[in-house]
């Protein structure tokens, strides 16, 4: 008995030391809020009251300060009286909960508020609680099989529909692509021929790999190199040293900001010559998965068509489990591709380097897709810079000669002064977007595109294309296979998405066609960046919308010039609208509910021949004086040009009848005989709204259109007709009962 004993003391003193701590700590907590719980209690109230009173002085009634004093007394009073009452009261029903079940429900609604796009997680962890409790009820004691059977029924049968819901095929839900619009003539055919920009070219592949040579996780940067770099410090820009987070970062990677590596893989033609340089870099993801390999098949392509294509690591900056820098670190993103930079200009002019006189560094170009998307513009103007704007002490020398640069679905979060956006001028540009973009909902990447200026004299020219199925991550192909997984596969419709080599295939045709045009010269595929009809014979059957503008665009009526709708943009020219049911200008905004500008404005124009209050045909007429064309510095424009989109969701088709009036003569021509726009085009990203809304604040996104009118086609109709001396530009909504538009940018070139 003695021996047993003895062998039980250990754990008897061990659980007796656990309970005296448990027990001096509870008490302590206990001790110290009965001693302090009145003061805590009045000094919160005392904050609260502060904050109330701070908030009521901004009540300016008007009447006088007596009034507006009491009135805040008031409100005071009874906004503390009313919250402390709900608070008091839902205590004392929480207080009768087990503590273990609000201590759970707590728990999971912490943890759900901390993760990012948490909204399905709190409805979920709700639906479940409520369903544990029909289970719960009807098996507890007491309970009647009549009465529990249909309560577990029920919470099984909703559980078996909401997976349902989420794993089940719902088929296509976008807008099938008719022929008429897929098979249209276009009215100026061009008399360039070209081949498909997305055709392999001549030369033989090769590829190679630079970086830090230390990299922990990545044989290819770390000990598998074929060219070492040296780190860069991009704390001056981006001090992110200090902290949790950072400090985890450094554990995981092996370095933080004071030694970013510079790590590439390189796509290059085997052959002599000089190559233009092409340099690609990735937006944000999970940075565990590494995002650089994706544009292996724009790193393919371009090398054999003669140029050098470089994807970017920049994944220790993007997103992860420790954190994510919320777009803070786009500057920076920007910054590092710069860097890049400077290596191939020293690799160019070392004899030991593989790249020694094989890079044409007065032709590159830069590509960003996502965050990369930002960092291209941020890298093309800083490119400008002696000094970093934020801090002046810091100076630049970079001084690239970057001809050209590509957006993907990009972002435009980065404002050099508070916001004030970037302002891209005088480069080339190209941007892509996807209408089914489960990232970036919006068509972001146009208000850069709106925002750009041609202020240097030379020839540039912006251009865009909307792409109606395509979506955010197939741009890429290591996001391609993580967007099919489970969660993210569960709540997209997937089958309303464009597939990836379809997609991929847009990317490579007006990439390759664009780098063409600037980086060589090939000014043939131009009418590609003007029309995506000259490029349907490559391009995968969707719907599309182009942007384009160049330094020879003359507006006369942008719609950016003042409040008043009666005048354009010319001085003495002047727009008119007549038995219109709606006639406003006013900003473009994105479908998120308006909530955001796309940064352009336009004419709203509506009709409707059904309202018996309108009578006469519904117009719209631009007044031009004798000397506007004079103005624009213009000797024989060929084309009248403007940008339009459908604002009616119920209106399928959009045409109307287009007059161009002189002194001598007035001709007339429909709308559709030059262009037919789409429907417009409902995006529903999401399987079911109700359970998770991805994006889908408005049904469509509002994206102008670029149309071409030859001055040829009206001569055609009546050979008196000289563009030289229109007087009128009368647009008549005589075609369809009912409907709205918008038009931008009406002007010659």
């Amino acid at each position: 008995m003695a021996t047993k004993s003895l062998n039980l003391n250990p754990e008897k003193k061990k659980k007796s030391w656990r309970t005296k701590i448990t027990g001096i700590v509870s008490s302590g907590i206990v001790i110290f809020f009965q001693k302090s719980w009145k003061g805590a209690t009045i000094g919160g109230a005392l904050a609260f009251i502060f904050y109330l009173i701070v908030f009521g002085l901004g009540i300016k009634t008007g009447i006088s300060p007596i009034f507006d004093f009491f009135l805040i007394v008031i409100i005071v009073i009874l906004v503390c009286g009313l919250a402390f009452f709900i608070c008091h009261w839902l205590f004392n029903i929480v207080k009768n909960f087990n503590p273990i079940f609000v201590s759970m429900l707590l728990t999971s609604y912490i943890v759900s508020v901390c993760i990012l796009d948490n909204s399905f997680l709190q409805y979920f962890i709700l639906f479940e609680l409520v369903c544990g409790c029909l289970i719960a009820f009807a098996l507890s004691c007491n309970i009647k099989k009549f009465i529990s059977i249909p309560l577990i029924t029920i919470a099984v049968v909703a559980n078996i529909f909401v997976f349902y819901i989420l794993i089940r095929n719902v088929g296509d839900k976008t807008i099938e692509v008719t022929d008429e619009y897929w098979s249209q003539n276009i009215v100026q055919p061009t008399k360039a021929s070209f081949t498909d920009p997305s055709a392999n070219g001549s030369y033989v592949t090769k590829t190679l790999f630079y970086g830090s040579g230390k990299d922990k996780y990545r044989t290819e940067f770390g000990k598998n190199a074929d060219i070492i770099t040296d780190s860069v410090d991009a704390t001056p820009f981006f001090d992110k040293t200090s902290g949790l987070g950072n400090k985890l970062r450094k554990l995981y990677w092996g370095f933080n900001a004071k030694n970013y590596p510079i790590n590439g893989r390189v796509w290059y033609p085997d052959g002599e010559g000089s190559f233009p340089l092409v340099l690609i870099v990735h937006g944000n993801h999970s940075m565990q998965d590494f995002s650089d390999p994706g544009y292996d098949y724009l790193g393919e392509l371009l090398a054999s068509k003669g140029y050098i294509l470089v994807s970017i690591d920049e994944n220790f900056i993007n997103g992860g489990w420790m954190g994510d820098y919320q777009q803070d670190e786009n500057f920076t993103r920007g910054w590092l591709m710069l860097k890049h930079l400077e290596n191939w200009r020293a690799w160019n002019k070392d004899s030991t380097n593989v790249f020694y006189n094989k890079v044409d560094m007065d032709n590159i170009s830069l590509i960003g897709h996502s965050r990369g998307g930002a960092a291209v513009v941020v890298a093309a103007e800083i490119n400008k810079l002696e000094r970093y704007q934020v801090d002046a002490k810091q100076k630049f020398d970079f001084n690239f000669s970057i001809k050209s640069i590509v957006q993907i679905a990009p972002v435009d979060t980065y404002n050099p002064k508070k916001e004030v956006p970037l302002v891209v001028k005088d480069i080339d540009y190209l941007l892509l977007h996807g209408g089914y973009d489960e990232d970036v909902y919006w068509f972001t990447g146009n208000r850069t595109y709106n925002r750009m200026k041609f202020t240097d004299g030379d020839y540039h020219f912006k251009s865009a294309i909307f792409i109606y199925r395509a979506n955010h991550a197939y741009f890429n192909t290591s996001w391609d296979k993580d967007f099919k997984k489970f969660p993210g596969s569960w709540f997209i419709n997937m089958n309303s998405i464009m597939n990836g080599d379809d997609q991929r295939q847009v990317a490579k045709s007006y990439i390759a066609a664009f780098l063409d045009i600037t980086l060589k010269g090939k000014k043939e595929y131009m009418p590609i960046m003007k029309d995506y009809r000259y490029a349907r014979k490559f391009l995968p059957k969707d719907y599309y919308f182009n942007q384009f503008e160049d330094p020879e665009f003359k507006y006369i009526a942008d719609f950016e010039e003042d409040f008043d709708v009666t005048t354009a943009s010319i001085a003495g020219c002047k727009t008119e609208g007549e038995n219109l049911k709606t006639w406003k200008e006013n900003s473009l905004t994105f479908r998120n509910n308006n909530a955001s500008s796309q940064h352009n404005a336009g004419v709203y124009l509506g009709w409707d021949k059904t309202d018996t209050t309108i009578t006469g045909a519904a117009q719209y007429t631009v007044t031009i004086t004798n000397s506007t064309l004079k103005k624009l510095n213009v000797d024989l424009p060929e084309n009248l040009f403007f940008f339009i989109c459908n604002n009616d969701d119920k209106l399928d088709t959009v045409n109307f009848t287009i007059e161009l009036a002189t002194h001598a003569t007035s001709v007339k021509k429909e709308f559709n005989d030059f262009i037919i726009l789409p429907p417009a085009l409902k995006i529903k990203l999401s399987k079911c709204n109700f359970i998770k809304g991805i994006g889908n604040d408005d049904s469509f996104e509002r994206v102008l259109q670029y149309v071409k009118l030859p001055f040829d086609a009206f001569k055609k109709e009546d050979e008196n007709f000289n563009p030289m001396e229109i007087e009128q530009i009368r647009f008549i909504f005589d075609k369809t009962n009912k409907g709205e538009i918008i038009i931008d940018k009406i002007g010659v070139n």
